[in-house]
């Protein structure tokens, strides 16, 4: 990780908008950093130089490469919070079904270092495990409860038994997650249209498990040409 300056010791908490502002200077280099060329390839040194920060100005708000990695974690994680609302009045359909996986997708570039890494961060850091596990649950229970007003609105069939709209739910995720790394071997984990893929193969896992009625409703909601997703770096949309 580099710089040993500071790095034993816990930076003091940073607080104010100045201070905040340096954080998220720092975790979006970092960001940048790690996409392009994997957090193996990245020291605080480097992080700190393309924030225009001295090594010893990023130890004061982060204890090292860890810290921000995990804080990039939690702000992907809450670039989805309440993507699948669970508020009974909120809406479940088909149009906020696509929209929300084209979401997915967006943030998963937009983060794709963790997606193509995620197996050896979580190995190595078992907070950020704990953390990760803390989302899946999360994020798991929050899709149940938008399947489970889909199937309720007449939309959506649960699998036949022993499948469950739970273990339908951990497929979908499992795609979701794991398409990035898949791409890391097979093709091109850097190309955002390879990477789209992966949300049209998880509205292909989720297709047979309509009704009538929720087909007809999804080929009316089916998008243009337009493919691919965004490569817009900027995480203003994340806070």
């Amino acid at each position: 990780m580099s710089s040993k300056k500071g790095a034993g010791a816990r930076p003091r908490a940073a607080s104010g908008a100045k201070s905040q502002a340096t954080r998220g200077r720092i975790l979006d280099a970092a960001r940048q950093l790690f996409n392009e060329r994997g957090t193996a390839a990245v020291s605080t040194n480097h992080i700190a130089a393309a924030a225009g920060l001295s090594p010893g100005n990023l130890y004061y708000h982060f204890t090292g490469k860890k810290e921000i990695v995990r804080d990039l974690h939690a702000r992907y994680a809450a670039a989805h919070e309440d993507r699948w609302d669970p508020a009974p009045e909120a809406p479940a359909d088909l149009v906020t079904l696509r929209r929300n996986v084209a979401a997915g997708a967006a943030l998963a570039w937009r983060y794709r270092f963790f997606e193509r890494e995620s197996r050896a961060l979580l190995r190595a850091d078992p907070q950020l495990r704990a953390d990760y596990r803390q989302v899946y649950e999360r994020r798991l229970a929050q899709w149940l409860g938008f399947a489970e007003r889909l199937v309720a609105h007449g939309l959506m069939r649960p699998p036949r038994p022993p499948g469950t709209l739970r273990r339908l739910g951990i497929a979908v995720w499992l795609i979701a997650e794991n398409w990035p790394a898949f791409l890391d071997v097979v093709g091109d984990p850097q190309d955002p249209d390879q990477l789209a893929e992966g949300a049209d193969l998880v509205l292909v896992a989720l297709e047979p498990y309509l009704t009538d009625q929720g087909r007809r409703e999804w080929q009316a909601t089916a998008p243009g040409p337009e493919r691919g997703v965004s490569t817009e770096e900027s995480d203003g949309a994340d806070r």
